[in-house]
Protein backbone atom coordinates (compact mmCIF):
# COMPACT_ATOMS: atom_id res chain seq x y z
CA UNK A 1 0.00 0.00 0.00
CA UNK A 2 1.63 3.46 -0.93
CA UNK A 3 2.01 5.82 1.96
CA UNK A 4 -0.93 7.95 0.94
CA UNK A 5 -3.07 5.06 1.14
CA UNK A 6 -1.16 4.12 4.63
CA UNK A 7 -1.77 7.33 6.00
CA UNK A 8 -5.45 7.60 5.41
CA UNK A 9 -6.48 4.69 7.20
CA UNK A 10 -3.91 6.00 10.14
CA UNK A 11 -5.77 8.84 10.52
CA UNK A 12 -9.34 6.76 10.70
CA UNK A 13 -7.97 4.48 13.22
CA UNK A 14 -6.44 7.35 15.31
CA UNK A 15 -9.36 8.97 15.76
CA UNK A 16 -11.21 6.28 16.90
CA UNK A 17 -8.94 4.11 18.97
CA UNK A 18 -9.95 5.74 22.41
CA UNK A 19 -13.02 3.93 23.07
CA UNK A 20 -14.86 6.06 25.87
CA UNK A 21 -12.53 9.73 26.18
CA UNK A 22 -10.60 10.13 22.98
CA UNK A 23 -6.78 11.29 24.12
CA UNK A 24 -5.61 15.22 22.24
CA UNK A 25 -2.69 13.55 21.08
CA UNK A 26 -5.05 10.91 18.77
CA UNK A 27 -7.44 13.12 17.72
CA UNK A 28 -4.53 16.03 16.79
CA UNK A 29 -2.59 13.65 15.23
CA UNK A 30 -5.92 11.71 12.80
CA UNK A 31 -6.22 15.32 11.77
CA UNK A 32 -2.66 15.56 11.03
CA UNK A 33 -2.18 12.08 8.90
CA UNK A 34 -5.72 12.91 7.23
CA UNK A 35 -3.79 16.34 5.85
CA UNK A 36 -0.75 14.21 5.27
CA UNK A 37 -2.56 11.53 3.43
CA UNK A 38 -4.23 14.05 0.53
CA UNK A 39 -0.25 15.63 0.49
CA UNK A 40 1.43 12.85 -0.37
CA UNK A 41 -1.26 11.33 -2.59
CA UNK A 42 -0.90 14.83 -4.34
CA UNK A 43 2.87 14.62 -4.38
CA UNK A 44 2.87 11.13 -6.00
CA UNK A 45 0.44 11.78 -8.49
CA UNK A 46 2.32 14.71 -9.71
CA UNK A 47 5.69 13.00 -9.44
CA UNK A 48 4.59 10.02 -11.32
CA UNK A 49 3.23 12.17 -13.80
CA UNK A 50 6.51 14.25 -14.04
CA UNK A 51 8.98 11.82 -14.40
CA UNK A 52 7.30 8.86 -16.03
CA UNK A 53 8.72 5.56 -16.63
CA UNK A 54 10.15 2.41 -14.82
CA UNK A 55 13.39 2.48 -12.83
CA UNK A 56 12.85 5.81 -12.17
CA UNK A 57 11.85 6.12 -8.36
CA UNK A 58 14.89 7.54 -6.95
CA UNK A 59 14.80 10.44 -8.97
CA UNK A 60 10.77 10.76 -8.32
CA UNK A 61 11.47 10.78 -4.88
CA UNK A 62 14.27 13.27 -4.88
CA UNK A 63 11.40 15.92 -7.19
CA UNK A 64 9.25 14.72 -4.22
CA UNK A 65 11.36 17.03 -1.28
CA UNK A 66 10.86 20.21 -3.64
CA UNK A 67 7.53 20.23 -2.96
CA UNK A 68 6.52 23.09 -0.73
CA UNK A 69 3.57 23.42 1.43
CA UNK A 70 2.99 27.02 0.86
CA UNK A 71 3.06 27.08 -2.45
CA UNK A 72 0.64 24.05 -2.96
CA UNK A 73 -1.77 26.34 -0.91
CA UNK A 74 -1.08 28.80 -2.94
CA UNK A 75 -2.02 27.07 -6.32
CA UNK A 76 -5.21 25.00 -4.41
CA UNK A 77 -6.22 28.44 -3.36
CA UNK A 78 -6.61 29.37 -7.44
CA UNK A 79 -8.08 25.79 -8.15
CA UNK A 80 -10.45 26.46 -5.19
CA UNK A 81 -11.04 29.84 -6.17
CA UNK A 82 -11.92 28.82 -10.30
CA UNK A 83 -10.54 32.45 -10.77
CA UNK A 84 -10.50 32.84 -14.40
CA UNK A 85 -7.97 35.47 -14.63
CA UNK A 86 -5.74 32.90 -12.87
CA UNK A 87 -3.03 31.91 -15.29
CA UNK A 88 -3.43 28.01 -14.60
CA UNK A 89 -7.22 29.01 -15.26
CA UNK A 90 -6.18 30.58 -18.03
CA UNK A 91 -3.66 27.41 -19.27
CA UNK A 92 -6.80 25.05 -18.15
CA UNK A 93 -8.88 27.08 -20.53
CA UNK A 94 -11.96 26.69 -18.49
CA UNK A 95 -13.12 26.75 -14.90
CA UNK A 96 -11.96 23.84 -12.86
CA UNK A 97 -14.64 21.30 -12.25
CA UNK A 98 -16.57 20.84 -8.83
CA UNK A 99 -14.47 17.81 -8.62
CA UNK A 100 -11.11 19.60 -8.72
CA UNK A 101 -12.92 22.03 -6.77
CA UNK A 102 -13.15 20.21 -4.11
CA UNK A 103 -9.89 18.58 -3.67
CA UNK A 104 -8.48 22.07 -3.93
CA UNK A 105 -10.96 23.41 -1.08
CA UNK A 106 -9.88 19.90 0.94
CA UNK A 107 -6.26 20.22 0.91
CA UNK A 108 -6.61 24.29 1.99
CA UNK A 109 -8.89 22.96 4.70
CA UNK A 110 -6.67 19.84 5.96
CA UNK A 111 -3.39 22.01 6.10
CA UNK A 112 -5.27 24.82 7.72
CA UNK A 113 -6.74 22.08 10.44
CA UNK A 114 -2.99 20.06 10.83
CA UNK A 115 -1.34 23.73 11.82
CA UNK A 116 -4.10 23.94 14.55
CA UNK A 117 -3.46 20.68 15.54
CA UNK A 118 0.08 20.15 15.51
CA UNK A 119 0.76 23.65 16.70
CA UNK A 120 -2.15 25.36 18.99
CA UNK A 121 -2.34 23.65 22.13
CA UNK A 122 -4.79 26.24 23.04
CA UNK A 123 -7.32 24.20 21.15
CA UNK A 124 -9.14 21.02 22.21
CA UNK A 125 -10.38 18.54 19.08
CA UNK A 126 -13.22 16.64 19.41
CA UNK A 127 -13.71 13.09 17.81
CA UNK A 128 -15.86 14.84 15.70
CA UNK A 129 -13.54 16.72 14.36
CA UNK A 130 -11.61 14.56 13.42
CA UNK A 131 -13.64 12.17 12.02
CA UNK A 132 -14.50 15.09 10.14
CA UNK A 133 -11.13 15.64 8.69
CA UNK A 134 -10.59 11.60 8.19
CA UNK A 135 -13.99 11.88 6.02
CA UNK A 136 -12.58 15.20 3.66
CA UNK A 137 -9.37 13.35 3.12
CA UNK A 138 -11.54 10.60 2.29
CA UNK A 139 -13.80 12.26 -0.19
CA UNK A 140 -10.92 14.21 -1.99
CA UNK A 141 -9.38 10.73 -2.69
CA UNK A 142 -12.52 9.89 -4.06
CA UNK A 143 -12.92 13.09 -5.75
CA UNK A 144 -9.09 13.06 -7.82
CA UNK A 145 -9.80 10.01 -9.06
CA UNK A 146 -12.16 10.92 -10.75
CA UNK A 147 -9.77 14.13 -12.33
CA UNK A 148 -7.00 12.36 -11.96
CA UNK A 149 -5.34 11.84 -15.74
CA UNK A 150 -7.36 14.53 -17.17
CA UNK A 151 -6.16 17.93 -18.33
CA UNK A 152 -7.41 19.56 -15.36
CA UNK A 153 -5.43 17.31 -13.38
CA UNK A 154 -2.46 17.17 -14.68
CA UNK A 155 -2.21 21.33 -14.33
CA UNK A 156 -2.87 21.30 -10.95
CA UNK A 157 -0.38 18.72 -10.09
CA UNK A 158 2.07 20.94 -12.04
CA UNK A 159 0.57 24.07 -10.12
CA UNK A 160 1.38 22.60 -6.76
CA UNK A 161 5.39 22.47 -7.72
CA UNK A 162 5.57 25.18 -10.15
CA UNK A 163 4.79 28.93 -8.76
CA UNK A 164 3.18 31.25 -11.37
CA UNK A 165 4.28 33.91 -12.81
CA UNK A 166 1.63 36.07 -14.07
Amino acid sequence: MALHDDLLVQAAQLARVDKKKPKQANLRRAVSAAYYALFHLLIDASTRFLVSGPQREALRQQLARSFDHGQMKTAAKAFASGNQAGPWIKILGAAPSADLVDVAKAFIELQEARHEADYDLSRSFTRFQADQGVALAQNAFRKWNVVSGKPEGEVFLVALLVKSRS
